[in-house]
């Protein structure tokens, strides 16, 4: 692989999804570390990061970016903020491997979608779910044709809520809404398996929230995709302390020849001709595909028009939820 110089701005979220295949591929070096949140909740990981991977703080992000120079920044910052963070990294040409939803609303959205295509730098969100074993191996059965024609899917997403959720969660203007943040994962598994959505009608709640001010702590939604076949989403808080699992990650995809079923980090066909089989798992590596994308040296499973598709779509229902009206998302909400 390429020698790829990364930098990090926060280190919350999904921030392993990089570190993980950093620390398989010496290429891939870290050279500088910094935040954009004056009250940086990931404090002590940002210092885990400048130990483990002797690189340096910053503390001004744009200085790091433009005595640096990386190739990649790894953008995981408070939730309101990675967008206009990753806004001026692709400004100066920089490649963005951003928490999702990159956006919390449509401007900023459109925003780095003209900035990066004027820059000739990729973004993309860090929808990992693509490179999960089990959800892999669904996409690949339901591509490959083995349970027919995929007319119904039903996803879920379940998170701990725990007792250290930071304070930025409880104003929708610096948290984004669930939605945003927890049911995105399963809306992005939807468009890379069933295709694209065509209307969404979506409901969230903030009762009984712990007491989590704007943070919702159940989502709904229904949708139409464009081939026909129809789907559901729930996401929530409440996956219990107790569990083994962080997330009550559930898939299931019904086709006319047979059911995919997604779950506790196994997948599973059944079909007509043959009884309950267990799919082969195949692992995978996000960040470094990402890096060999950018490189020319290969592929990534995730494409930046599909980070903007699926964050367009997110924002959508979240304006499905708010309004309580559905939306059809064939009416671009930006241009």
């Amino acid at each position: 692989m390429k020698i790829t110089k990364c930098v990090i701005i926060g280190s919350c979220g999904h921030i392993n999804y990089a570190l993980q295949d950093i620390r398989q591929y010496p290429e891939l070096t870290v050279c500088g570390i910094a935040t954009a949140d004056p009250v940086d909740v990931c404090s002590d990981l940002n210092v885990q990061i400048t130990e483990e991977f002797n690189c340096r703080w910053f503390d001004d992000f744009r200085v790091m970016l433009d005595q640096l120079k990386p190739d990649v920044a790894i953008i995981a910052t408070r939730f309101d903020l990675n967008g206009p963070v990753s806004l001026e990294c692709l400004k100066r040409g920089i490649n963005c491997f951003t928490e999702k939803s990159i956006a919390h609303n449509f401007e900023i959205l459109e925003e780095l979608r003209n900035t990066a295509e004027q820059n000739d730098a990729l973004i993309i969100g860090m929808h990992g779910m693509r490179y999960e074993p089990e959800f892999y191996a669904a996409y690949q059965a339901v591509k490959n044709g083995l349970i027919g024609k995929p007319m119904l899917f039903t996803g879920q997403k379940s998170y701990k809520f725990g007792n250290d959720r930071p304070d930025f969660y409880r104003q929708r203007s610096t948290y984004g809404g669930t939605i945003l943040w927890v049911a995105v994962h399963a809306i992005d598994w939807a468009c890379w398996i069933m295709g694209e959505i065509n209307d969404i009608s979506a409901h969230h709640s903030n009762a009984h929230n712990f007491d989590y001010g704007d943070c919702e702590a159940t989502a709904v939604m229904s949708f139409s995709f464009a081939n026909g076949a129809m789907g559901t989403i729930n996401a929530d808080f409440y996956q219990p302390q107790q569990s083994k699992l962080h997330g009550g990650d559930q898939l299931r995809i019904a086709g006319n020849k047979g059911i995919i079923e997604v779950g506790n980090k196994q997948a599973f066909i059944t079909t007509h001709e043959q009884p309950l089989t267990e799919l082969p798992l195949e692992p995978g590596e996000f960040f470094a595909d990402f890096c060999r994308k950018i490189n020319n040296e290969g592929k990534c499973r995730l494409s930046m028009q599909e980070t903007f598709r699926v964050n367009e779509i997110a924002l959508q229902a979240r304006a499905s939820a708010d309004s309580h009206s559905p939306v059809n998302t064939q009416v671009h909400s930006f241009s």
